[in-house]
């Protein structure tokens, strides 16, 4: 149960890094200047934004496995109309659908797994988002590889659409009870479950600005390397700034009850890492600094997961499905301005919006570093003195 959900996690961070690796390709066959590749990037992010507000609750009522099997179906239905099409609307409307189902995918096997594994859950989320991360890394080199031996940028949907066949059977046939028993909590961490919107508001405007300011750095960072700073194979950077969110990742699963410290740190150090990158005079040393930059950047997604799991109050996919839609609507409102940025100014101005954009998040993380649910924290005290 828990390896199937890595790995269809995986593949969602394969379909992210190498969307990103073969956006030029696709560019260049429908004719479309940086303005218009931003805007196919946020076509799929913003689908990101409608599915959470929609299928989170609907998880949350009707299971877990059920809303799974409907999206491997639809992302394999999006998967071969991508591999098909001829124009760039109906890529259009391909690459939305599969930003629908995976983003559901995404959010949906967090909240499975949180309630599959209610006492490894925290920990596993470390995993889980490591694995996304690995996918991210795998990508750039399958898609650049290919892509430079001449083949066509479709390659990426066949294999999407293979692996989310091969996924939904396996949802099929596995047993979605929970894999151990909820440990007994005492009345302060019991309280840490009750529902809280103010901090999940909170995670959102994080997740809002940081998925913003990934995706466009992300998308753009292989045209800017190759373009401004004149570098050889500068899709690998993609790779080294996905690499090294995994250990990242990983070590926040082991160290989620420092989360508030964590995620202040990490969004402080990705800020200044990109300021760093940004201002570095040679390409050598600005792929160098994809590896800080991604170690910073991955301790942000799973402390924000973990964190959630503090105000959620049970609700896993409500609350996973609210930091989702806001990481979509972010990751599309950003990117497309950033494509715009680029066009207008070029793309280093571009990039310093976006280091700018996420300069933001520090007070965001200032304000949750200090945010406790203090109904629950009274509870807590009041049984203690009984």
């Amino acid at each position: 149960m828990c390896w199937s959900l890595y790995l269809a996690v995986f593949m969602n961070g394969f379909e992210a890094a190498g969307y990103q690796t073969s956006l030029g390709n696709i560019g260049k066959e429908y004719a479309l200047n940086g303005t218009g590749m931003g805007i196919l990037a946020s076509v799929q992010l913003a689908a990101g934004l409608i599915s959470p507000l929609v299928f989170g609750p609907l998880a949350d009522r009707i299971g877990k496995r059920k809303v799974l099997l409907i999206f491997f179906s639809a992302e394999f239905a999006a998967g071969i109309s991508l591999l098909l099409c001829t124009e760039y609307r109906t890529f259009a409307a391909g690459i939305f659908l599969l930003g629908l189902s995976v983003s559901t995918i995404q959010y949906v096997s967090v909240a499975a797994l949180a309630e599959l594994y209610p006492v490894s859950g925290k920990r596993k989320i470390g995993w889980i988002t490591g694995f996304y991360s690995l996918g991210a890394v795998a990508a750039p080199l399958v898609c650049g590889g290919y892509l430079e031996c001449g083949q066509s940028w479709r390659l990426l949907f066949a294999i999407l659409s293979v692996t989310a066949l091969a996924e939904g059977v396996t949802a099929l046939v596995l047993d979605f009870s929970p894999r151990e028993p909820a440990r007994k909590v005492d009345s302060t961490d019991a309280a840490a479950g009750e529902w809280m919107l103010p901090g999940i508001l909170l995670l959102c405007a994080v997740m809002f600005v940081y998925v913003g300011y990934e995706n466009g750095f992300a998308f753009f960072l292989n045209p800017y390397l190759t373009n401004v700073m004149q570098a050889d194979h500068a899709y690998a950077a993609l790779s080294l700034f996905w690499l090294a969110m995994i250990p990242s990742r990983i070590l926040c699963g082991y160290l989620s009850r420092w989360n508030r410290r964590i995620l202040f740190v990490a969004v402080l150090g990705a800020a200044v890492t990109s300021f760093a990158f940004i201002h570095a005079g040679k390409a050598p040393a600005a792929i160098a600094l994809c590896l800080p930059l991604g170690f910073f950047c991955g301790a942000i997604y799973p402390s924000v997961l973990t964190r959630s799991l503090d105000f959620a109050g049970g609700r896993t996919a409500t609350a996973t499905g609210m930091i989702t839609a806001a990481a979509g609507f972010g990751g599309a409102l950003i990117t497309g301005l950033t494509g715009a940025l680029s066009q207008r100014f070029g793309l280093q101005q571009a990039i310093i919006a976006l280091t700018g954009f996420l300069a933001a998040d520090i007070l965001f993380a200032l304000l949750l570093f200090g945010k406790q649910n203090r109904k629950s924290l009274n509870k807590g005290k009041e049984a203690h003195r009984k």
